[in-house]
Parts: C-alpha cells; sequence; structure tokens
C-alpha cells in the first residue's frame, strides 16, 4: 500500500515537474521574443548603428568577465540547496555573501580590463551601467534558483521573464509613448526593472527561509575552487562566442558603426540559440539519469538531434532566403551589409544551436577537459580570424571567423561524442539528415522562384509543411511515452 502511495506521489511530482518545465518553455518563447524584436531592436533603430554599436562592443566586454561574477555558482548552489533543504538559510547566508566578494572583485576586474584595452574615458559610465546590468542579471537568476531547488517549479516557471516583461514596460513607455529613447534611459531602465525584479524574489523566498549574509573568503576560495571546472568552461565558451563585437570595435576606427552592424545579426543569432539552451536546460536532468545506459542514451540523443536538427535548418534556411524582409520588419535603414551579415550569421546559429547538446552530453558525464581544449582551440581560430578578415571585410569579416569558429566547434563538439558516447552513426541515418536538408532547400528554393505569398505566410507554409513530411516520412517520431498512451490498453 505505500509502495503505491509512494508511485502516485511520484508520479504526480512528475507531472507537475513537466507541467512547470511547459510553463517555463511558454514564458521564455513569449516575452524574450517580444523583448528582443520589439524593444531591443527598436532601440537600436532609435540609437542608430554607432550608439548601439557602442554599447553592444562594452556588453560583451563586461561579459568576457562574468567568470569572475559567477564562476559556477549557479549550478553548485542548486545541487547544494536541493540535497539540503534544511540547512538552505546557512547555504544562502555564506553563497550570497560569497557573490557580493564576487561582485566587488568583477567591477575591479571590468575597470582594470577596460583601463588595459585603452578604452576611452567617456567610456567607463556606459561601461559601469552594462556591468550593473550583468551583476543585477547575476544575482537574480541566482534568487530564481532556489525555487526549482526547493521544488517550487510553478513559481520559476511564472517569474522567469519577470525582469523582460518589466524592461518591454519601462522601455515600451519611452519609445512608444514618450517616443524619446536614450543610450542612459535604456541602460536605467534595465537597471530599474531588475532591481525590481529582485526584489520581489527576495520578497518571496523570506516565506521559505530566513534570509542573512555571512562574509568568508575562505568560504569563498572553496566555493571557487569547487565551481572551477564549470568555470572554466563557462569563461572559454564566452570568449570563442562573444569576441566578435569586442574585436570589431578595436580593429577598426569607424565610430563602432560596423560593431552596430554586427549587432543587428548577431542579436537575432542570441535570440534563436535560445531554442537549444531550452533544449540543453531540459535535456541535462535526463541525459544525467541515463549517462550509464548506452542504448537508451542513445535513443534519446538520436531523437532530440533530429529535432534539434529540423528546427535549426528551418530557422537557418528561412534567414537565408527571408533575410531582406526579415531585417526590413525588425530594423530601419538597412542596408545590403545588414542582410549579408544576418543571413551567413545565421550559419554559424545552426552549428552553435545544435552545439548545445552535445555539450550537455559532456557536463552529464561530467568530462569537461576534452571540450575545454576544443574551446580553447575555437578562440585561437576566432581570434586569429578575426586579426585576419576584419580589417579588410569589416563586419561581415567577423560574420565568417564566427562561421568557421562554430563549424569547428560543432564538429569537435560531434567526433568527441562520438567516441566517449560510442554512438553509432550508419550510412543510413546520415543519408536521412542530408535527404531531410535537400528537400527543405528545394522547398524554399521553390517558393522563392514560383510562389508570390506574403512572405510570412510563406514562412509558417513551409514550417507547417516540413513538419508534416517529417512525421510522415518517419524522421520525426513522437515520444516512447506519447506513442505509448496513443495505443489503445
Amino acid at each position: 500500500m505505500e509502495n503505491k502511495i509512494a508511485g502516485q506521489h511520484t508520479s504526480e511530482s512528475s507531472q507537475s515537474f513537466y507541467r512547470n518545465i511547459a510553463l517555463l518553455l511558454l514564458v521564455n518563447l513569449i516575452i524574450k521574443p517580444v523583448y528582443i524584436l520589439g524593444i531591443d531592436a527598436q532601440v537600436q533603430n532609435a540609437l542608430g548603428e554607432n550608439v548601439y554599436g557602442l554599447f553592444f562592443t562594452l556588453f560583451t566586454f563586461s561579459m568576457l568577465f562574468q567568470i569572475v561574477l559567477d564562476p559556477g555558482i549557479l549550478n553548485y548552489n542548486s545541487q547544494l540547496v536541493s540535497k539540503n533543504t534544511k540547512d538552505i538559510s546557512k547555504i544562502f547566508a555564506k553563497i550570497a555573501g560569497s557573490k557580493i566578494i564576487l561582485i566587488l572583485s568583477f567591477l575591479l576586474a571590468v575597470q582594470v580590463g577596460g583601463l588595459l584595452v585603452g578604452f576611452p574615458t567617456s567610456y567607463f559610465p556606459i561601461l559601469y551601467g552594462v556591468s550593473t546590468i550583468l551583476i543585477l542579471n547575476s544575482f537574480l537568476i541566482y534568487l530564481r534558483s532556489h525555487f526549482s531547488a526547493l521544488g517550487h517549479y510553478k513559481y520559476e516557471g511564472l517569474f522567469s521573464g519577470l525582469d523582460k516583461l518589466l524592461m518591454i514596460l519601462i522601455i515600451g513607455y519611452f519609445l512608444y509613448v514618450k517616443e524619446h529613447i536614450t543610450l542612459n534611459i535604456f541602460i536605467l531602465s534595465q537597471i530599474v526593472a531588475l532591481i525590481i525584479s529582485c526584489f520581489i524574489f527576495l520578497l518571496m523566498l523570506r516565506r521559505f527561509f530566513k534570509m542573512r549574509i555571512q562574509f568568508s573568503f575562505s568560504e569563498t576560495k572553496s566555493l571557487i575552487k569547487s565551481t572551477a571546472p564549470y568555470a572554466l568552461v563557462l569563461l572559454l565558451m564566452t570568449l570563442y562566442t562573444r569576441l566578435d563585437g569586442l574585436m570589431l570595435e578595436r580593429l577598426l576606427d569607424d565610430d563602432a558603426y560596423s560593431a552596430g552592424v554586427y549587432a543587428t545579426g548577431f542579436r537575432l543569432l542570441d535570440a534563436a540559440n535560445m531554442i537549444g539552451i531550452l533544449f540543453a536546460m531540459l535535456m541535462l536532468p535526463m541525459f544525467s539519469k541515463l549517462i550509464d545506459k548506452k542504448d537508451e542514451l542513445n535513443s534519446l540523443v538520436s531523437d532530440i538531434t533530429k529535432v534539434l536538427f529540423l528546427i535549426c535548418t528551418l530557422i537557418t534556411l528561412t534567414s537565408w532566403f527571408y533575410a531582406e524582409p526579415i531585417i526590413d520588419f525588425i530594423y530601419t535603414n538597412s542596408t545590403e551589409m545588414h542582410y549579408d551579415v544576418f543571413k551567413y550569421l545565421m550559419i554559424g546559429f545552426w552549428a552553435m544551436c545544435i552545439s548545445n547538446i552535445y555539450g550537455c552530453l559532456f557536463l552529464a558525464k561530467g568530462q569537461l577537459k576534452a571540450i575545454n581544449w576544443l574551446f580553447f582551440g575555437g578562440i585561437i581560430i576566432n581570434v586569429s580570424l578575426n586579426f585576419l578578415w576584419i580589417p579588410k571585410d569589416l563586419a561581415f569579416g567577423a560574420v565568417k571567423a564566427t562561421i568557421f569558429t562554430q563549424l569547428f566547434v560543432f564538429v569537435g563538439q560531434f567526433l568527441l561524442a562520438t567516441k566517449i558516447f560510442q554512438f553509432k552513426h550508419t550510412i543510413q541515418k546520415s543519408l536521412a539528415y542530408l535527404l531531410v536538408l535537400s528537400a527543405l532547400i528545394a522547398i524554399f528554393y521553390g517558393f522563392e522562384r514560383y510562389i508570390s505569398w506574403h512572405w510570412l505566410i510563406e514562412m509558417l507554409f513551409i514550417s507547417f509543411l516540413a513538419l508534416v513530411l517529417s512525421f510522415l516520412c518517419g524522421f520525426l517520431r513522437f515520444p516512447i511515452e506519447f506513442r505509448k498512451k496513443l495505443k489503445p490498453s
């Protein structure tokens, strides 16, 4: 009887978990795209390429020091709290104290880094502003991680987009009501939205445990040692994906214009890559459970890779064939360079997005040394190609460097995963991917050549057609759990 009740409780908990994961996905796929397209892109239109390019450069520069701000604390805190819920007040006191010490270290690192790079004095107020945004965002994510660690997935889902919702309201007021926006207003609005979000989260968390802060340099040192392997992964990934914008501003004397053009495409790439990150977030606990079950893991990775391959290929081909109407719809004063930067950059997105699944596998296995070396190789390639191509090809030079870097990392992760996890890649499987890719290219080309519908209707119709055909030809299949439910009992 007890086993039956326990089983029923586990089933209900599992259902609750997946319901709230669905809520998390829904919130992220609605609010964040609205912010990126309706707010961030329109701010760039209002400020112009030069001013927004400077913001993008300094934001990217600050992100390079994020390892100091959060050296893997988020994952460490989630695991520690979920296993020791009774000691959550003590854990919060120690880690919150350590985070404040790390925040001060981060500000110092950004200040010294800015001086060493040679930023003019006028850059530093903006640099402090974007650094404050990163600090508050890091603290907000840290606070939010307590909800899932304590099993309150509903709050995690509901409030995961709170900061962006507030930014939409505050910045949207200046953009669409006052019709006046400056870089200072843009930065300060984000800071205000994040402060309000942090305050709300603190009030909510007080319902679950007592809060206090304990400062200890020895505890901070111990924490950094515990999270060092994950921190290195984060640092290397940040470097090989974020250096392009900074190098454009540093290598070219065009008042950050090329950085602004590059930001046009990169912001859309970043938004699209959210799909891969969300997939990885969902898959990490599943991969961890199946890490020693080779056949089941192989099957799950195969199914997820097919789904992500189809989604990424659709997005990449849509960006290629509809680059001009997409960019013109979102941005004003677009040029041929904006179209080219966007559509070629999305080739890099294809590799980056699918790589999330393989990176997630290595995290689940705890095998970080191999991918750290791979990411280090990606940094060398990226920096070298940027130095070679940016001076003569401007923003498009950074795009080419991104494509080569992302393809290198993707192929490297694919080969490493095949070797470590002993995945089987048959000619039949490879042909299936090739046929799907060829069919999608043919469909997009056919619509471009022979169909004259509105571009948005064409995009939606092609996506629906691709999904239906993928199921009909057996490339995609319903998950096993759903197939079992569909079978008559």
